[in-house]
């Protein structure tokens, strides 16, 4: 009889209101709900603090504004900032020394958030202890637990790599559980009317300098791929990506065959791996990967290489980093006196 119930509920909710989406994102609208569906397809009803005997799982209900949540992504911390919510930010899995959002850090000096561990190692007891209205994650592998306790957890990343529409636009997902959509839709506007700025000061532009972003390991490389935000954010930036004809998940790992076939005429390398991680110089770079040790690579030489360290997944101002990426590619174009999320290792 309950399931009954519950796909009733369902039906009710799926044939009324209207729908905002943004890749497998969505906001379905229906009278006194939201169902939500998150980064793995999952479905969840946020519902009014006053709305009772909701019959629906535990987990998959969240009553909003939502007042208290855990973090794993800097990203979505930097969004709900921009919401103007960062104060509802409970728990975290990134260390303090790690965090540029100064709510963030200060909240963890003072203990108002609670740092949980590495996300392979999470204290249970801690997290249950907070009594957060949801668990924003890009960990599937917590859900069992979270389903246990009680608590909502919400997958905010996807299988594959968002676009650069996509990236930005995440915020109006997050926007549903504070009830700040209008918000959301300004911010995305102007994110989007400064994007086309910088594309309009570009149009003349018939130089593009050649990128390629990803890591090199002692034995492996990853890549952004092409239908990723930061490949487009390249292309944005008036940059000409080498890795068009790569599809997939944010990060991914192509052929060392592929990827010196193409780094060697790069003009412009960008990694995540900087000073952060022992990489302080290009020499540094060269002896941390047994690879580039015995292949040459341009940006090595007469290119150039930039690491972006923790900021540039702590900040909601994509436009910003476009810009930023604008000033390396074409600096007269573009000036910039100090950089935010891109540093040169010589």
């Amino acid at each position: 009889m309950r399931y009954k119930i519950v796909i009733l509920f369902l039906i009710v909710l799926l044939s009324c209101g209207h729908q905002q989406s943004s890749g497998p994102f969505s906001i379905r609208y229906g009278k006194g709900y939201k169902e939500i569906t998150d980064g793995i397809g999952r479905r969840f009803v946020l519902v009014s603090k006053n709305t009772k005997n909701i019959s629906y799982e535990k987990s998959r209900v969240i009553k909003i504004p939502i007042k208290k949540a855990v973090v794993y992504s800097g990203y979505t911390a930097a969004l709900i900032k921009e919401l103007g919510h960062v104060n509802s930010i409970v728990g975290v899995v990134v260390e303090k020394k790690n965090w540029h959002i100064p709510e963030i850090r200060k909240g963890l000096e003072t203990g108002k958030i609670v740092y949980l561990g590495e996300f392979s190692a999470i204290d249970y007891e801690k997290l249950s202890a907070l009594k957060p209205d949801v668990v924003f994650t890009w960990d599937e592998g917590l859900i069992p637990k979270l389903e246990e306790i009680g608590i909502p957890c919400v997958i905010t990343s996807t299988k594959i790599a968002p676009n650069l529409s996509e990236h930005i636009r995440l915020i109006l997902f997050l926007s549903a559980f504070y009830n700040e959509e209008e918000k959301a839709k300004r911010f995305i506007k102007e994110q989007f009317r400064r994007i086309e700025e910088i594309s309009h000061k570009l149009k003349s532009v018939s130089h593009k300098p050649k990128v390629i972003w990803g890591d090199i390991y002692p034995k492996k490389v990853l890549v952004e791929p092409e239908n990723s935000w930061a490949a487009e954010a390249v292309r944005k930036a008036g940059g000409k990506y080498l890795f068009n004809d790569v599809q997939g998940a944010s990060c991914m790992q192509i052929t060392v065959e592929k990827f010196f076939s193409r780094a060697k005429d790069a003009d412009i390398l960008i990694t995540y791996r900087g000073p952060e991680e022992g990489i302080t110089s290009k020499k540094a770079f060269k002896e941390a990967s047994e690879l580039l040790k015995t292949i040459e690579i341009k940006p090595m030489n007469e290119g150039k290489i930039y690491f972006t360290g923790w900021r540039l997944w702590e900040t909601a101002d994509t436009a910003g980093i476009i810009y930023e990426l604008a000033s390396i590619f074409h600096p007269k174009l573009f000036p910039l006196k100090k950089h935010n999320y891109f540093f040169e290792i010589k």
